[in-house]
């Protein structure tokens, strides 16, 4: 189905943008080919044979020659690829085709091309979003104030809140008990169901009071941190930094992170309180516990309320944070949550980057990126013919993922489907819009500390993280544990900051905050 024109409706509603271009459709008379390399996930189907794609070369009359790279092999080929410097695609797709560290050392060497101008005169969505959202494009700027990479946006449809916990309410109710506000409730909770047979079945011994999967993002226990002070629920890459104001902070040399563990060691996980198998789970074993036929988990950490499975998910209702000793509590939130500084790149060798910005432009029209990521309207998505859009029933036998990865490039594609977009054009799916609800009820008053976000660091900054970062996070995340579970923090507390320190911890928090400084100072 080609277009004529694609006036951008959508994005002068959600955005509220009133300048927003017209983009004219096909982008070209004559069929124009253009050679890309490609990450696939195991879920994914074959580009080629995407209906999107086939859909997105219908409407712009370019054709894409996808070089397919599976997800196990792509960072090494990908790696070989750019330190050769021949043989490069026109351009990279999508948003783990490179990384932050990818983008600024090969931008800066003139290997991937500025696309600055190219947005501003070939690109009228992705422009339309940089003036609405400047954190977006603060976000894909580099040092060097270039832009070499699309963004990766998609705020809406959880809310910027990772970590929830999730408390058994039939065995409060069996038990008598209230939901725990503050620590020292807690502890009484979940003492209650390690001694006091909670599941019902006869047996006082085979209940797990508290579960949690360390340095598992959602899932990891810092998030009780905040009762303390900073909470510590890691970011993706685990860097255990917050802002406070516009500052960095480093959270595991604070005085409330030391009180924590001692507090959490103390009272729970000596206690048998916590179970000491998170500090050793993968996910897959996470997320396959409590499917038997009775419930065996009290309380769990959770980016959602099904993390263990649906057996069992309508006894669990949210829990809000723990007020900690001096009555005060906070909890985490991240811009950058849903959102990357990588999403598609153009190289020099690219012949026609003026027609490939245009056709990438497309995937940033809400209606495109809304089938780039959820699927096609028709197959994944419904049409209810108002501008509104509904989720479709998922085929028998098929997962939601694998309905979804089969005819779309799902959650890895360039596209920008920003907060607003969700319950207003596109309903939220169920588990998400439980989450966003959770996140807004129970969460969103106590996010005060933000996790610094993503930011296109300087190719000698990168240098130097790379030097002193790894040392720095596994030395951390190795006494975080210990602490937890055996104790011991205060008698070595003075020893282990003095090592940070001499592992660089200054210079590793200077660099983030000049980098953060540079990309969202006010």
């Amino acid at each position: 189905m080609k277009r004529l024109f694609c006036l951008v409706l959508s994005m002068l509603m959600v955005l509220g943008v009133s300048n927003a271009l017209a983009t004219e459709y096909p982008l070209t008379d004559e069929t124009a080919n253009f050679r890309l390399i490609i990450r696939v996930r195991p879920l994914h189907g074959n580009p080629d044979e995407m209906e999107l794609f086939k859909r997105m070369e219908e409407l712009t009359n370019v054709h894409i020659t996808w070089d397919q790279i599976p997800q196990a092999e792509y960072d090494e080929k990908k790696n070989l690829l750019l330190a050769a410097g021949i043989d490069l695609p026109d351009g990279f797709f999508g948003k783990f085709s490179l990384n932050s560290s990818d983008i600024v050392t090969y931008g800066s060497q003139g290997m991937l091309l500025p696309l600055n101008d190219l947005i501003d005169q070939y690109a009228p969505n992705l422009k339309a979003l940089f003036e609405a959202h400047p954190e977006v494009k603060s976000m894909v700027t580099a040092p060097d104030g270039n832009i070499y990479s699309t963004p990766y946006v998609q705020q809406g449809e959880d809310g910027t809140i990772a970590s929830n916990m999730m408390i058994n309410v039939t065995w409060l109710q069996r038990l008598g008990l209230e939901k725990p506000t503050t620590m020292e409730e807690l502890k009484t909770v979940l003492t209650a169901f390690r001694d006091q047979d909670a599941n019902g079945n006869g047996d006082p011994s085979d209940e797990i009071p508290m579960t949690f999967k360390f340095n598992g993002s959602q899932r990891d226990i810092g998030g009780l941190f905040g009762a303390f002070g900073y909470p510590d629920t890691l970011t993706d890459d685990g860097h255990h930094l917050v802002l406070d104001g516009d500052k960095v902070v480093f959270v595991p040399t604070t005085e409330g992170y030391k009180t924590a563990c001692k507090y959490l060691y103390e009272n729970f996980f000596s206690q048998g309180l916590i179970d000491m198998e998170g500090f050793t789970m993968d996910k897959k074993t996470y997320n396959a516990q409590n499917q038997g036929e009775i419930a065996n988990i009290g309380l769990f950490m959770c980016w959602n309320s099904f993390d263990l499975g649906t057996v069992h998910e309508a006894e669990y209702e949210p829990l809000s944070p723990m007020l900690g000793p001096d009555g005060t509590t906070s909890w985490g939130w991240t811009a950058s949550n849903n959102m990357m500084s990588t999403g598609f790149s153009i190289t020099n060798v690219c012949k026609d980057p003026e027609l490939l910005i245009k056709w990438v432009d497309t995937f940033y029209d809400p209606y495109w990126s809304m089938q780039c990521d959820l699927g096609p309207v028709g197959i994944n998505l419904i049409d209810n013919g108002d501008g509104t859009y509904a989720y479709a029933d998922v085929p028998e036998g098929m997962s939601y993922d694998e309905f979804r990865y089969k005819e779309a490039f799902a959650s890895d594609g360039p596209i920008a489907l920003t907060s607003d977009y969700f319950g207003t054009v596109i309903s939220r799916s169920s588990g998400h819009q439980a989450k966003f609800d959770r996140n807004e009820n129970y969460y969103r008053k106590y996010a005060i500390y933000q996790y610094v976000p993503s930011m296109l660091m300087s190719e000698e900054d990168n240098d130097a993280l790379s030097l002193i970062q790894t040392d720095i996070l596994s030395y951390t995340n190795e006494m975080r544990a210990k602490w937890l579970a055996y104790g011991g923090v205060e008698d070595e507390w003075d020893a282990y900051v003095a090592r940070l320190e001499s592992m660089g911890l200054e210079e590793y928090v200077e660099i983030y905050q000049k980098a953060y400084t540079a990309a969202y100072g006010k």
